[in-house]
């Protein structure tokens, strides 16, 4: 799939041999809204490019569905702590439009980096990257305002008010719906 051939090539310079290898391994799925592609207590084996639509991370806190991440195309995704320790991912893990998803399990992502290790580096940048921004984010749990963490959200994701649920945005910024309702009507 191309694009997330040129998302790899924002960050490294690919080998033909490396990318023909990744084609023929990344498995492209099309992913209905409101499907669920990993569960709490389940490993989470696939490193997933969202190539289009949206996803968000979530988990039960009392029976309430608590969203703590979305994340829109052009972004990787896993359940990150279960993924990289190979452990039950504490989240669930959902298609919030119709999606689709281009991944590789942990062990092709092993060999990969082993054979070419170009690619190592590539995983290294973008979970450096993903941590980065996740640093920024919860930081802002503690620090900011209920308005501040709605424009530091806008600011990282321009489109992402107009495409995700406002549910779901109020509860991954830790507010009411009804208090970022006035946010954003001011």
């Amino acid at each position: 799939m191309e694009a997330f051939i040129a998302y790899i090539k924002l960050y490294i310079t690919l080998s033909e041999e490396a990318e023909k290898e990744i084609l023929e391994q990344i498995l492209v799925e099309k992913v209905p809204k409101g499907e669920q592609f990993l569960a709490e207590g389940k490993t989470c084996e696939r490193l997933y490019f969202i190539a289009k639509g949206t996803v968000r991370t979530f988990h039960y806190q009392d029976g309430k569905d608590i969203t703590y991440w979305i994340y829109p195309e052009n972004m990787m995704i896993t359940s990150w702590h279960s993924y990289i320790l190979r452990k039950s991912a504490s989240e669930y893990i959902e298609t919030t439009e119709d999606s689709t998803l281009v991944s590789l399990t942990y062990n092709q992502w092993q060999e990969l980096y082993l054979k070419h290790p170009k690619l190592e580096r590539f995983g290294r940048l973008v979970l450096e990257e993903q941590m980065a921004l996740l640093d920024d984010f919860f930081k802002g749990y503690y620090f900011l305002t209920a308005k501040e963490k709605y424009e530091l959200l806008v600011n990282a994701f321009p489109t992402i008010t107009q495409r995700a649920n406002l549910g779901h945005i109020a509860s991954m910024l830790g507010i009411s719906q009804a208090t970022l309702s006035r946010i954003r009507g001011k």
